[in-house]
């Protein structure tokens, strides 16, 4: 079997390292994977393929895959570990959080998440906006302000903008100002998205 790096999700600075473990066929980096570390069952992120293995070290297997993040989310997970004097596992579990759902939480449909589910019809200025997106998108990219009053149409924009980017096969981060606005956010997302959307905030636990 093809043998990876994999980062252990754990806290102490004295494991701060890759191990090598026993990949299947076909994963690769940004697997998030189910392993065996010590006499513990830990979850760890495969950060480089095609290793070889340590001498004198029996490898192990890791136990499944659980889900797989975007390389890139890695790489940045990593910048962030050095730049900010952090471990890589700190920096990863920001990339890779434990994907299980609180007690008691909503589900969508419910009361306060509502949203439409097919795009609206945009105005002149939403369609420009979106147009110079779009643009950046199947160019070089860009940093863009959108500015516009309560009510005016931004959501929209950022939804059109979303699902351009889905369309070319790339993801999307939307980041929400106030705490108040996720149950509204989070039900018009899901009812243009579905369950393509995941939600990350400081109250998740493991």
């Amino acid at each position: 079997m093809p043998l990876a790096s994999v980062y252990p999700l754990v806290s102490s600075r004295s494991v701060a390292r890759a191990f090598t473990y026993e990949v299947p066929e076909g994963v690769g980096k940004g697997a998030v994977v189910a392993v065996r570390f010590g006499r513990a069952a830990q979850r760890g992120v495969v950060t480089e393929t095609g290793v070889e293995a340590p001498p004198g070290v029996v490898v192990a297997p890791i136990e499944r895959v659980l889900y797989e993040l975007p390389a890139a989310l890695v790489d940045l997970a990593l910048w962030v570990a050095d730049y900010y004097g952090s471990t890589p596992a700190r920096a990863l579990e920001l990339v890779a959080p434990t994907l299980r759902k609180r007690r008691g939480e909503r589900r969508a449909g419910g009361k306060g998440m509502t949203g439409e589910a097919e795009p609206a019809e945009l105005t002149d200025p939403q369609r420009r906006a979106v147009g110079r997106l779009v643009e950046a998108l199947d160019g070089d990219g860009g940093h863009f302000l959108l500015a516009g009053a309560t009510g005016s149409g931004k959501t929209e924009v950022y939804l059109q903008a979303c699902a351009a980017a889905l369309e070319r096969g790339r993801g999307a981060i939307v980041l929400v100002p106030e705490i108040a606005l996720t149950p509204q956010t989070l039900g018009r997302f899901r009812a243009r998205f579905g369950d393509r959307i995941a939600v990350f905030h400081s109250a998740l636990t493991d």
